[in-house]
């Protein structure tokens, strides 16, 4: 497997998080990794002084496969706004990206193939 970067949440965002965890879409593409991912949370009562992607969260991410760079909201699956820049959580990459500080480097494998993206920077 991987050597996966620390990820984290604050604890206000927890509860929603695991909601999602618990069975809120099972059958979602990027529910098992939530799943393996939340079982790794650090979790804050208040932000640090590193930003990291949060729900909400405006980031920039690179695919180190394609070495495409890509601007994405990070969003709760089914709210109202979603629009062509939102990334659920419950999506792989969604999932992957939870969590992360700028520079961190994500690797999971999907659909048999390798996928690896870094987070360039995120907006507050």
């Amino acid at each position: 497997m991987f050597t996966r970067p620390p990820i984290y949440a604050l604890a206000d965002d927890v509860p929603r998080l695991k909601s999602l965890v618990e069975g809120h879409a099972r059958d979602a593409p990027g529910a098992s990794l939530l799943a393996e991912e939340f079982k790794r949370l650090c979790v804050l009562s208040h932000g640090g002084r590193e930003p990291f992607v949060r729900p909400g969260s405006w980031l920039t991410y690179r695919d180190l496969r394609t070495k495409e760079e890509r601007r994405v909201r990070l969003s709760h699956p089914g709210d109202q706004d979603q629009g062509a820049d939102d990334v659920s959580m419950l999506s792989p990459l969604g999932a992957a990206l939870i969590g992360l500080m700028e520079n961190a480097i994500f690797r999971w494998s999907e659909a048999d193939r390798l996928r690896a993206v870094k987070v360039v920077s995120i907006e507050m």
